[in-house]
């Protein structure tokens, strides 16, 4: 007890001095603290009420989305936002959440982790209510592979957890099974028009995981994400206990069944995996005991973060920028299949590419073989640009997936890529970001594009 003692208040000195220094997204006290007490996660005091999300895509926008609307209902929610989703920043957080005398200040906590780090936070941590918004394919060389990831998941939840997860995921809607008593689905219906994506490279859902037989999707929206049953045993999709059951784009609504009753809900982003996040906050907020009406109240004052989706005008062209997961093969794929869908001609750019981890960066650029950039092979795509070091491995994979060399333009920097652009007969520009190029977005690359357009328009 006495090293918890110890490392509780070095964790606390360190908070204030990097408060002191204009520096709040920082992971280190929690690191401080580790170090001078492996398992101070268990003493460390915790709020009552403690909300888990994870998932491979989806996990931020979710959080964010849930904070968003208990703080509109005044109820003082801790966060790990400012932090990291592994044990160094969770541990951040509880210190922050807590007074002098280790007692909880927040009634309330909301907490994204890491995949990987549910063996490290569940071991100490409880979470009243968990949501898996799905399990994909990931980093080969962090991740390895779905199987892996869901048992590191499900081996270390505590079986007390109410768990609300994806019926539509035919991996994830397994976590709990035959342990945890109480388990919520929530999913989302066929929609009208809508049509089944047969092209995916990855679909990690084509053997049953009860006895290894064929899988047979009666829907498969993508990936391995519908509705499906075994060919041989009785495994099956859950039923939904949360379903859109329609979307109206035009009115930016959609409609969910809550149990069997339909209500009408704002829709804040008319892309389905967004669509996925917001019906699992709708889940998660009935659960807790939140009114229908009283749901879609908070859902009128949501918006995606501009730092995860944000739109600009070039001139005639609009600027959509869409934050895409760096070395994910599904985050990849789903924005090359939205960039298809989208009505009008589309110019894409991609800035995927870690620079900052450039000189000891050894990933497998195996990912872009992976992901679908054959969606992108349509005469609605008028050019794709690319840039950074990997930038000619981008051109290679786009010319594989059968696209006209004279559409692709690609350069070593973002600078080096906006001089040659050209977006005759575009109507829209989607630039597909990595998180740690956002900055470089905002500051140098969206007001060069604009600048270059908008004169050019003139």
């Amino acid at each position: 007890m006495l090293k918890f003692i110890i490392a509780f208040f070095a964790g606390k000195a360190a908070k204030i001095l990097l408060k002191i220094l204009g520096k709040r997204a920082t992971h280190f006290p929690g690191k401080l603290a580790l170090k001078i007490c492996p398992d101070f996660l268990r003493y460390i005091g915790k709020p009552k009420n403690i909300i888990c999300v994870t998932g491979t895509n989806g996990k931020t926008s979710t959080c964010n989305m849930i904070e968003d609307c208990l703080r509109q209902d005044n109820i003082k929610v801790l966060d790990n936002s400012f932090g990291s989703n592994t044990l160094p920043g969770i541990c951040a957080t509880f210190i922050d959440g807590v007074n002098l005398f280790n007692r909880p200040v927040y009634e309330t906590c909301v907490l994204e982790v890491d995949e990987r780090s549910s063996l490290h936070i569940y071991k100490y941590v409880s979470p009243t209510y968990f949501i898996c918004s799905n399990l994909f394919r990931d980093s080969v060389m962090r991740n390895a592979h779905t199987e892996f990831i869901f048992s590191m998941i499900n081996d270390y939840l505590p079986a007390s957890t109410k768990l609300i997860l994806n019926a539509d995921d035919v991996i994830s809607s397994r976590l709990g099974k035959g342990a945890n008593e109480t388990r919520i689905f929530f999913g989302v219906d066929k929609l009208d028009g809508e049509q089944t994506e047969d092209h995916n490279i990855i679909n990690d859902g084509r053997a049953c995981p009860e006895c290894g037989a064929k899988i047979i999707f009666d829907f498969k929206r993508y990936h391995h994400i519908g509705k499906a049953h075994c060919s041989r045993c009785d495994m099956t999709s859950p039923a939904a206990d949360y379903t859109v059951t329609s979307v109206d784009e035009n009115a930016m609504t959609m409609t969910v069944s809550l149990k069997g009753n339909n209500y009408t809900f704002p829709m804040i982003n008319e892309a389905i995996f967004n669509i996925y996040n917001e019906v699992s906050v709708i889940a998660l907020l009935s659960e807790y005991g939140f009114e229908p009406e009283k749901i879609a109240s908070f859902m009128k004052n949501l918006h995606i973060t501009s730092t995860r989706y944000n739109e600009t005008q070039a001139g005639d062209v609009r600027v959509i920028c869409t934050m895409l997961k760096g070395y994910n093969p599904i985050a990849c794929s789903r924005n090359c299949h939205t960039a298809r869908i989208r009505e009008g001609r589309k110019a894409v750019f991609f800035m995927v590419d870690d620079i900052h981890n450039e000189q000891d960066d050894s990933e497998s650029i195996t990912w872009h073989y992976e992901a679908d950039y054959e969606a992108l092979n349509d005469d609605s795509i008028t050019h794709i640009f690319a840039s950074g070091p990997r930038s000619l491995d981008v051109k290679y994979r786009l010319l594989l997936a059968g696209i006209p060399e004279e559409k692709i333009t690609v350069g070593r920097h973002e600078s080096d890529v906006i001089e040659k652009m050209t977006l005759e007969n575009t109507d829209s520009l989607l630039i597909f970001y990595d998180m740690h190029r956002y900055d470089k977005l905002e500051k140098e690359v969206k007001p060069a594009i604009v600048k270059k357009f908008a004169k050019e328009d003139k």
